[in-house]
């Protein structure tokens, strides 16, 4: 009983984005937009079809077992045998370990933040922000593997994050750096997290050597354990990445490398003469440029006067504009005050766990973002899915920190924030869980060209 009165609010937020991301979950027909792939490729594994993916087989793995596991229900059919077709299932078969997976992602940025700073009221912040993010809420309810890879991601660098910090139990570092190989095992992409983790690791051997003699109390201690296993961070989670593919390649029954050969193939060679639609610039997602239509469908009804009306049921992949707009201004901020932070840490030789837990964060915003910037193919904005996470604690922090302050002018200045991420994730709720709307109303919420 004590421990639901001191975490209360937190399962308050932790029930509010289950119920987001679970209902009507069935309500929007199957195979919508990429659902054509992973849940197919899920029901091959099951009915022992082989196939092709141009991604890793971990996202694949999970939709499995969501189908797998939703057949085991006495009210499932059919039953899962051969000559079953994806569009006989039911699509919450395939949907609903992603919305498990994506209220879980709310837990595990709470916990990641009571890990970096130690303070409740900031993690309660963030967790409100995973909760309410629309990009995290749309996939959370739809067969894709995006948000597997934000959720072991973050799960992942928790983890390392309880290693880093000094605790005795190297459990914490194989399951991180096996974590951090499932990560990019769903897709090439989670590399980020890895990338992440490794120059975290650069970062602290800079400050446990440079800065040692005259420091604070800082984020880490044993710094001589940390790195003792430095080559351990460094190469176990490409063992574990490894060891995730045997059982596609026991079940294809292909070699390792002439699979990474297709997909690198397809990557790199098989380049779109015409961009997707809905595809967009790496540098357009911090301002949410171009959302992406998963689903669209209208209908003429009656009204009350017995007049004809317009109702329109569309699902757009649609970040939170009040969210993502303020959490790429916190990032600005906080990388300012971080490079300038640096210059006093060089010269005074000395820091603290705010300076190395806003490095951690930055280093999970850049690592996962700016690679994008080499790639040449289509991309789209739920690529920014893994930095949007950082942004989310990088905005907790600053709105923390406003909180604190004795002025009015703060005071309005954080009341008004949250109002703002509020009042959006009320008005675009709508497009994101497929409401009927007026055709009218579904217009008003377009507010740039480049939404539609």
């Amino acid at each position: 009983m004590t421990a639901f009165k001191n975490n209360w609010l937190l399962l308050v937020i932790i029930f509010l984005g289950f119920c987001l991301r679970s209902f009507n979950l069935g309500s929007i027909p199957g195979q919508t937009f990429d659902e054509v792939f992973y849940p197919a490729f899920g029901l091959n594994y099951i009915l022992g079809e082989t196939f092709f993916s141009v991604h890793p087989p971990a996202g694949a793995y999970l939709i499995s077992l969501s189908i797998y596991i939703y057949h085991l229900l006495p009210w499932a059919e059919p039953a899962l045998s051969s000559g079953v077709n994806i569009l006989d299932l039911d699509p919450v078969s395939y949907r609903w370990l992603n919305a498990i997976a994506g209220t879980a992602i709310i837990y595990v940025a709470y916990k990641l933040c009571m890990e970096l700073f130690g303070k409740k009221h900031l993690a309660l912040l963030a967790a409100l922000f995973f909760a309410l993010d629309g990009s995290l809420l749309v996939d959370s309810r739809f067969g894709l593997i995006n948000v597997y890879l934000s959720l072991f991601g973050l799960l992942s660098v928790l983890f390392l994050l309880h290693y880093f910090k000094g605790k005795d139990n190297l459990t914490f570092l194989f399951i991180g750096s096996f974590l951090l190989g499932f990560t990019f095992s769903i897709k090439w992409n989670g590399l980020g997290f890895w990338l992440m983790s490794f120059l975290f690791v650069l970062f602290i051997l800079f400050l446990t050597k440079y800065l040692k003699k005259e420091q604070k109390k800082a984020l880490l201690s044993h710094e001589q354990k940390f790195k003792t296993n430095f080559l351990s961070i460094l190469f176990l989670p490409f063992v574990g990445y490894l060891i995730f593919w045997i059982p596609d390649l026991f079940f294809n029954g292909s070699d390792i490398v002439d699979r990474h050969l297709q997909m690198a193939s397809y990557h790199t060679d098989n380049i779109e003469q015409k961009s997707h639609p809905y595809s967009s610039s790496w540098f357009t997602w911090p301002i949410m440029l171009r959302p992406i239509a998963y689903y669209f469908s209208s209908q003429e009804v009656i009204n009350a006067s017995g007049g004809s009306l317009t109702v329109f049921n569309a699902v757009h992949l649609f970040p939170n504009p009040a969210l993502t707009l303020l959490s790429s201004v916190a990032i600005f901020i906080l990388s300012l005050n971080w490079v300038s932070s640096l210059s006093k840490v060089i010269s005074s030789k000395a820091y603290d766990s705010d300076f190395v837990a806003s490095a951690f964060i930055l280093l999970g915003y850049y690592s996962n973002f700016l690679p994008w910037a080499v790639v040449s193919r289509s991309a789209f904005i739920y690529h920014y899915q893994a930095s949007a996470c950082f942004s989310f604690i990088a905005l907790a922090y600053l709105l923390y920190k406003i909180s604190l302050k004795e002025k009015v002018e703060y005071k309005v200045l954080y009341v008004v924030s949250m109002t703002l991420i509020g009042a959006a994730a009320i008005y675009w709720l709508p497009i994101q869980i497929g409401l009927d709307i007026p055709a009218g109303q579904f217009q008003s919420r377009m507010w740039l060209d480049s939404w539609i």
